[in-house]
């Protein structure tokens, strides 16, 4: 690894001693730095490169912070699969796998080439109105349709390579990939499905048929996706909570696996079942969470 990108949450509190500590201990192993301007600044140390350069001159990524961060850096990286280590200075950090007390040795690991890393499918979104394409994204959990500030629920029909599945009658619609499963998709009842199964995860969101649960389909598909209103306003479309736009009864949305692949360093020092068990706190009772 030549070259080190350095992002960090800039609201963390351990963020700025945290990018001191990597910044000192890289540099004392002669490991050229990239350090993103906003991380840099927290850290009281010089700057010299923006995300997007993070994004597409580092070979390595050390992201601080949380998911949110991680799904911003990844959403950059294009054509490249530039691995990510993700240092968790969160709460909940499903893709940060590791702790604060662990980046060290992590690094130092990863720098000796001694680590393993798993391939996260993404999804692209294409857009149409009235048949003609408008934007195409790349996202790393999800694609939501949500009602947004429309007051009623909203009509959904999806379709599977244009066979029709199901018209939903909800306040939204989940597309989740097997990573996005421990995201809003299974705040909705979604199933949590392992990493790195060739998957998606389609999730009504409050349906107003309660029979009408969420379904996990193969990745090689393409799922159509159109919503009517009784009032004829804008539902709205959000990837990875990130980017968001309206859709209406005139849009068309088509969603299949990328190209693209996220590359995250998986940790050595635990798998994935006790991440989750850490994460979402099972087997643990209301008398151990009051202690």
């Amino acid at each position: 690894m030549k070259l080190v990108g350095i992002v960090a949450n800039t609201q963390s509190p351990l963020a700025g001693e945290g990018v001191r500590k990597l910044d000192e201990w890289l540099g004392e192993r002669g490991v050229e730095r990239l350090v993103e301007s906003e991380t840099a600044s927290i850290a009281n140390i010089e700057s010299n490169g923006s995300r997007l350069d993070i994004a597409k001159k580092s070979d390595l990524i050390v992201v601080l912070g949380g998911d949110g961060t991680m799904i911003s850096i990844a959403g950059l990286i294009e054509g490249r699969a530039t691995p990510l280590l993700g240092i968790n200075l969160g709460s909940l950090g499903f893709l940060t796998e590791f702790t604060y007390e662990e980046m060290l040795p992590a690094i130092e690991r990863v720098l000796s080439d001694d680590f393993s890393y798993e391939d996260r499918i993404m999804l692209d979104t294409s857009i149409y109105y009235d048949g003609k394409h408008e934007a195409s994204y790349t996202s790393l959990n999800d694609l939501v349709i949500h009602r947004g500030a429309l007051n009623h629920m909203i009509d959904i029909k999806v379709e599977v390579d244009s066979v029709f599945v199901n018209s939903y009658t909800a306040d939204g619609l989940i597309v989740a990939t097997p990573t996005g499963s421990t995201a809003y998709s299974l705040s909705s009842a979604g199933p949590i499905v392992y990493p790195s199964l060739n998957s998606f995860i389609i999730t009504p969101i409050s349906p107003h048929t309660l029979s009408n649960r969420p379904i996990v389909i193969p990745d090689n598909i393409v799922i159509e996706i159109s919503v009517s209103s009784r009032d004829k306003g804008e539902a709205l479309a959000t990837l990875d909570g990130q980017v968001n736009f309206g859709i209406g009864s005139r849009h068309n949305l088509k969603i299949e696996k990328s190209k693209e692949v996220t590359r995250i360093i998986q940790s050595p020092f635990k798998d994935y079942y006790e991440l989750l068990r850490s994460k979402l706190k099972w087997g643990e009772t209301i008398r151990d969470t009051n202690r």
